[in-house]
């Protein structure tokens, strides 16, 4: 990974290689996006606007002749995510800028695109009808909104890990350990995780065509509680053992998923971080 990030970094022809032919494959299209973005980190709007707008090319085409509409979204939401993140040095105001790049996306989708949305929707209505033929009563009936919500959804997860991964690898080639200390320090502000909580209530109570918006709202709270598992580990010196049996119970435990929101939330308020010893790597 490292050798990339350099290869990336020699010079604009290298950045918009790994940048255009990622997004192109779709499969490696957030770690093309990664690549834009960490020119964009790095050398800032003018340089990083250049090897954005040529992997916008592949990326409209992919939109235009392939039907999907993820790469574009994607470099899209993680190119405003990473100027927004570069400008304030604060990751709360990135993930609320990919929120806000999600949602905008599933409207100017729900608005202007519902042919798309029809298309797609035609496309995952066998395998649901098997489902809910297997399970009745389990899933519930799919709207051209449900398909916008989940390329909205979509659009926030990986965007934002395209941005971790270039924030990760500028830590690797010009501050090592930096992404790692950011992602301990990750926190929420009272004010934006009331935001947050209450535009999640109010897409909820809206329902129909945007019963599941609100995903978008809570994944950086859900992301905020994961970076406060790795900071009380990293405070405490736990090792990485705990942090695996951690995932592996988020995994298997519905639960879990509730409580990780609940204790990110208060965590934007007490900040449980600072109360803890820090003690050495065991």
């Amino acid at each position: 990974m490292r050798a990339l990030a350099e290869f990336i970094m020699k010079g604009r022809l290298q950045a918009v290689a790994v940048a255009g032919l990622g997004v192109g494959t779709l499969v490696f299209a957030w770690v093309g996006v990664a690549a834009a973005v960490l020119v964009l980190l790095r050398k800032g709007l003018a340089e990083g606007a250049y090897v954005v707008f040529w992997a916008l090319l592949p990326a409209i085409a992919v939109a235009t002749i392939g039907a999907d509409v993820g790469p574009l979204t994607m470099l899209l939401g993680a190119s405003a995510t990473a100027l927004v993140l570069r400008n304030t040095q604060q990751w709360a105001n990135a993930l609320i800028t990919a929120v806000a790049a999600g949602l905008f996306s599933a409207l100017l989708l729900t608005q202007f695109a519902n042919a798309y949305l029809a298309s797609v929707l035609g496309l995952v209505q066998p395998m649901l009808q098997k489902m809910q033929a297997s399970a009745p009563g389990v899933f519930p009936e799919i709207t051209t909104g449900d398909i916008a919500a989940l390329i909205g959804v979509s659009a926030v997860l990986w965007s934002t890990l395209a941005v971790m991964l270039a924030r990760w690898w500028q830590a690797l080639l010009y501050n090592p350990g930096g992404f790692r200390l950011e992602m301990w320090q990750l926190r929420l502000s009272p004010a934006v995780t009331i935001g947050l909580v209450a535009m999640m209530l109010l897409l909820s109570k809206i329902g129909g065509d945007y019963r599941f918006w609100a995903v978008m709202c809570v994944m950086p709270i859900v992301i905020a509680g994961l970076a406060l598992v790795h900071g009380v580990v990293g405070r405490l010196g736990l090792g990485r053992a705990w942090l695996i049996v951690f995932y592996v119970a988020l995994l298997m435990l519905r639960p879990l998923w509730v409580a990780l929101i609940l204790i990110a939330i208060v965590d934007s308020w007490i900040d449980i971080r600072r109360r803890l010893p820090v003690r050495p790597a065991q």
